[in-house]
C-alpha cells in the first residue's frame, strides 16, 4: 500500500511539473499588456494566449483552452496569438 501511495504521489509531482506556464496580465490599452507575471495553467488550459480586443481597447495574456484561443484568431476586432509552449514568445502584437 505504501508503495502504491508513493507511486501516486510521484506521478502527481511529475505531472504538475509538466504544466504549461504562460505570461499573464490584463490591460485597458490597445497594445498588448506588458506588466506580466508567470501563471501555471490548470488542467484543460493547454495554450498560452495573447489577445488584443480592438473594440474595447483591452488586452490580456494568459492560460486558455487551445480551441477557444484559436476561435479568437478568426474573430473580427480581435488580434490573437496562441501557443502550446511555455512562456509564449510574442512578436509584439499590435493594433497597427
Amino acid at each position: 500500500m505504501r508503495v502504491a501511495l508513493g507511486v501516486i504521489l510521484l506521478f502527481l509531482t511529475l505531472y504538475q511539473g509538466e504544466a504549461l506556464r504562460c505570461y499573464s496580465c490584463y490591460s485597458q490599452q490597445s497594445d498588448l499588456c506588458t506588466d506580466t507575471h508567470i501563471q501555471t495553467c490548470p488542467a484543460g488550459q493547454n495554450a498560452c494566449a495573447d489577445l488584443i480586443f480592438q473594440a474595447v481597447s483591452a488586452s490580456l495574456r494568459g492560460c486558455m483552452n487551445m480551441a477557444m484561443c484559436q476561435g479568437f484568431i478568426t474573430s473580427p476586432g480581435v488580434i490573437a496569438q496562441c501557443c502550446s509552449t511555455d512562456l509564449l514568445p510574442h512578436p509584439h502584437l499590435s493594433t497597427e
